[in-house]
């Protein structure tokens, strides 16, 4: 949290430097006077995102109930779920129209999306193997407790990414 609170600080503190924000990308031969990054992929992967709330919620909730089946279940539909979001990350890059060695908006940018989606990746891994211990050895207290964990780290992952989706797409519209 820190760590993107530093980035979103860096954002709004390069911000004042610029008359037009997102600044014009004027390194190619065709200037580009008005970058703000696309919506579409990047609203479809948040909405995507904000879905997987479900089968995290139920897995969390069936965990403590020892209820093993519907615990597979919702990791198998939020791994899914999960992977879509990966895919989906992969694209926004090309949505915010400037490389990461632009300027010190792209910078920052870049930073931000590469950083949450390796936060999806590592929770994404965390997910298949908490599955595949489930499936092979059963649901233990100790189990129990890891997919608890990792359902908040999931609940922060999504939490995290409404307010940094606000900042970065369609933020640069009203600031």
């Amino acid at each position: 949290t820190t760590m993107f609170a530093l980035l979103v600080a860096g954002y709004f503190y390069v911000r004042p430097n610029f008359t037009a924000w997102p600044p014009p990308h004027v390194n190619r031969s065709m200037a580009h006077l008005d970058p703000v990054p696309d919506l579409a992929i990047p609203t479809w992967n948040l909405a995507l995102l904000v879905l997987t709330l479900a089968p995290m919620i139920t897995a969390d909730r069936a965990c403590l109930k020892r209820r093993r089946l519907m615990t597979e279940v919702a990791l198998a539909l939020l791994l899914v779920g999960g992977v879509g979001c990966i895919v989906l990350r992969f694209h926004e890059f090309s949505a915010l129209h400037f490389r990461w060695d632009d300027n010190a908006y792209g910078s920052i940018v870049w930073t931000i999306v590469g950083l949450h989606l390796l936060h999806l990746i590592v929770a994404v891994l965390e997910m298949l193997m908490m599955l595949a211990w489930v499936m092979l050895k059963g649901l233990d207290d100790k189990h129990a407790r890891d997919v608890r964990v990792t359902a908040v780290y999931w609940y922060w992952i999504v939490g995290t990414w409404i307010i940094l989706y606000a900042i970065i797409f369609p933020g640069p519209r009203f600031f």
